[in-house]
């Protein structure tokens, strides 16, 4: 009874290996996917289109051994060190693959590779500040300025060679209350494959109120020494003023707007072509007087 057990496990153990013999044998296909590293890269030189990250390698082998493949770290070895600039064409050899003669290779994806190879530079280009902000209406942009006006932007120099400037874009609505100056830490808009150094500047935008002339019929003020009467030939006088839109928008401004003949208290009897002084509200300014002075006589009383 002892005898015939031992043979049994030993028949039993046999059939085993003869099972994992001939399904380790047998051919099976599959596809392997490799990690495509770069060596030798030139200095200087950059890949900017057509690099994969991994190429796919179909094969046949035992399948014992093709089960085992995938514990395996298997790349691809892409030597760039003999790639010029410009478009080029890279094939993807089946000897660098690092298989044994055991597999057979059917089928690679991409077989080559179209690799547009540039060489990295750098460059100082001027910027274009802008504010595309909404304002309110009675105000207006006076002036956008960068600091610095100059950076140094580092890529591919296939696409440097087409720059000369870039923006650089505030964005910042004011649609009540609108400050003199705004200043803010802006990004530069390059493409993607160039930076920038630095990588902000500061852009400062100063506003201002809308304005507009108009002409404004004032009284003329007089104020006569003791003892002394003036006459003019005109009791009022034309100004000129260069004003803010939203303070025209009503007669108030008027209250704050005066034109004064002031004569001094030694001033003789006689005839005068003398000139008066304007008052005018904040944020106004006198572009023109008519006239220009006033013709006083001053008699005694």
């Amino acid at each position: 009874m002892t005898k015939n057990w031992q043979t049994m496990l030993l028949a039993l153990a046999l059939a085993i290996f003869t099972w994992f013999l001939v399904t380790g044998r047998g051919v099976v296909e599959t596809w392997v996917e490799m990690p495509l590293v770069m060596t030798n890269p030139p200095e200087g030189v950059i890949i900017g289109d057509g690099l994969v990250d991994k190429i796919q390698v179909r094969l046949r082998g035992p399948k014992g051994l093709i089960g085992n493949l995938s514990s395996q770290k298997l790349t691809y070895p892409l030597d760039v060190s003999q790639l010029k600039i410009g478009q080029q064409v890279v094939e993807i050899e089946a000897s660098k693959l690092g298989l044994s003669a055991t597999y057979e290779i059917i089928e690679i994806k991409p077989n080559r590779l179209k690799l547009m190879v540039d060489r990295r530079i750098s460059k100082k280009i001027a910027l274009e500040p802008a504010w595309t902000g909404k304002l309110n209406t009675d105000y207006k942009l006076l002036e956008v300025i960068v600091a610095p006006d100059l950076v140094e932007i580092r890529g591919p120099e296939t696409i440097l060679r087409k720059i000369s400037k870039a923006k650089v874009i505030m964005q910042e609505d004011f649609l009540e209350e609108v400050p003199r100056n705004w200043v803010e830490d802006v990004g530069i808009e390059l493409p993607e494959a160039v930076e920038s150094s630095p990588g902000q500047v500061r852009v400062e935008a100063f506003f201002g109120p809308k304005t507009r002339e108009i002409w404004v019929k004032l009284p003329l003020e007089i104020s006569t020494p003791e003892g002394v009467k003036v006459t003019v030939p005109q009791d009022f006088v034309r100004l000129l003023i260069d004003g803010p839109v939203a303070l025209f928008r009503n007669n108030e401004y008027r209250k704050d707007m005066a034109a004064r003949l002031v004569l001094g208290g030694e001033t003789a009897l006689g005839k005068y072509e003398l000139d008066y002084e304007v008052e005018l509200p904040d944020g106004c300014r006198l572009l023109k007087k008519n006239p220009e002075t006033v013709q006083t006589t001053l008699k005694k009383k």
